[in-house]
């Protein structure tokens, strides 16, 4: 029974101590950055998503109060991987309601949130991208 026990703390030592080392295994990121403009205005609070058009290693952003974002492919890291990338813009606003339901809408047309319909996309170089625009047209 104790060798039993011994190779299952060795199976869990070994998993947790390959889960720590993994950030060393990830891909160069570089710096990606830039602003999103509603009809010239800065939108606070939006989500960009990159998808990456080959590869696996896609990205995401949250727009401050200036509308400026900087993408994170990775928890361990900020920047995006190098490569060409599709891209969606969200921003999900809460409504109130007289009931205890929460009513969500989007605050931005709908065309943005799909890859397929946002009409953008972005390629980052090995030297990164620090002046991405993303310029959104409410009507």
């Amino acid at each position: 029974m104790n060798s039993h026990i011994a190779q299952i703390s060795f199976a869990l030592c070994t998993c947790f101590c390959l889960a720590g080392c993994q950030g060393d295994n990830l891909p160069k990121t570089v710096p990606a950055e830039g602003v999103v403009l509603l009809d010239g205005t800065p939108v606070s609070d939006a989500t960009v998503i990159f998808i990456a058009e080959q590869g696996t290693y896609n990205a995401h952003g949250v727009t401050n109060k200036e509308g400026k974002f900087q993408m994170k492919a990775f928890d361990e890291k900020t920047g995006a991987v190098p490569g060409a990338y599709k891209v969606e813009i969200t921003k999900s606003i809460m409504e109130s309601s007289a009931g205890p339901e929460v009513n969500m809408k989007s605050g931005l047309p709908a065309k943005y949130s799909k890859f397929n319909t946002s009409g953008f996309s972005q390629t980052i170089g090995e030297s990164g991208a620090k002046d991405i625009k993303f310029e959104l047209k409410s009507k």
